[in-house]
């Protein structure tokens, strides 16, 4: 091995502290936790530019197992097929279990939380009107009544009184407190 070039380097006392954690969980000595952070930012630099809670919300949901990436369009046309199809009935029978299903995962959480975390998954946009008050953009008017009986699934499975109002596009939901 060819003789390491020595670098210098000033840290705030912030980055110091991180600095040594990150020595003392990995158990490295200085040098080689400054190569894996360089080779890993070389890599990953890119992410810095999406929200890290977003990021690590797909890594967990993605990594699972339990979560798939579909396209919008198949998505859609999963739900007129539904919608035009003779069973529907049990479809939504099957959706509002699944619903159910969630609201034990969700136990503890905040609606907030819980919007956050679908807002992860596309369904819609969130946009915050006040506390305790969120409009929900979705992306056709096809999902509003997938999304509507879930969360008053998922709502009332973890104790939250929600209304949620409907117009075209959009769902109004405001907490009950």
């Amino acid at each position: 091995m060819k003789k390491p070039i020595r670098v210098t380097v000033a840290l705030d006392e912030e980055s110091y502290r991180i600095f040594n954690r990150l020595k003392d969980e990995i158990r490295v000595s200085q040098s080689e936790l400054i190569r894996r952070v360089l080779k890993f930012y070389s890599i990953y630099r890119d992410l810095e530019r999406y929200e890290s809670d977003r990021i690590m919300i797909y890594v967990e949901m993605l990594s699972e197992g339990e979560h798939i990436i579909l396209d919008i369009d198949h998505w859609i046309t999963f739900l007129r097929f539904i919608e035009t199809h003779p069973e529907r009935d049990e479809f939504w029978k099957i959706h509002r279990e699944i619903a159910k299903a969630h609201a034990e995962q969700f136990a503890g959480k905040s609606a907030e939380y819980i919007l956050e975390r679908l807002e992860a998954c596309n369904f819609f946009r969130i946009n915050k009107v006040a506390e305790n008050e969120w409009t929900l953009i979705l992306g056709n008017e096809i999902t509003k009544n997938f999304i509507k009986i879930f969360l008053e699934e998922v709502f009332s499975g973890v104790g939250i009184n929600a209304e949620i109002k409907e117009d075209l596009t959009k769902l109004r939901i405001k907490i009950k407190v």
